[in-house]
């Protein structure tokens, strides 16, 4: 009995990592339909913001909106790229489409992750969550929810990059 319970959770737990994804790898689409990785974000001059967000989470909406009002203004100060991923499913894509083109976030680069495979490989369990990247694609800062101000310390992390 012990042996088969052994072999039991070792099968599981080969399982689980035969399932974990890469998180660069995962395919997303854009605004325009095209299909993007998160490794294609990496470019080695500027660090970049992911946030994921859905068409009706309260405070992921506001936070763009606040990153939004800033973007130019912190631009000027540290060169960043904010990516701004919505993880509403395909029943919903074409409200976050409308959604994304217009509130006025023109500063952002959009995708779209339907089936929450980048949700799940980024262990995303609560949003809005945002994850700040360096200028190679290392990782460094992470925030989950939202409230007013919580953009500042977002930027006083980009400040650190410069």
């Amino acid at each position: 009995m012990k042996r088969f319970i052994l072999s039991l959770f070792l099968l599981l737990c080969l399982g689980g990592m035969l399932r974990a994804q890469d998180p660069s790898a995962v395919k997303l689409q854009t605004l325009d339909g095209k299909t993007v990785t998160p490794a294609s974000w990496v470019d080695g001059k500027t660090p970049y913001v992911v946030s994921f967000w859905f068409v009706t989470c309260k405070y992921c909406l506001e936070e763009m909106d606040a990153v939004s009002e800033l973007f130019e203004e912190w631009n000027e100060t540290v060169p960043f790229r904010f990516v701004a991923v919505n993880t509403d499913d395909a029943r919903s894509l074409a409200r976050a489409k409308a959604m994304a083109a217009g509130r006025g976030w023109d500063s952002f680069q959009f995708a779209f992750d339907t089936n929450r495979a980048y949700v799940r490989a980024m262990n995303v369990v609560s949003m809005p969550h945002v994850f700040l990247f360096d200028k190679n694609g290392k990782l460094v800062y992470t925030h989950v929810g939202y409230a007013p101000g919580d953009e500042e310390l977002l930027f006083k992390e980009l400040k650190k990059l410069k």
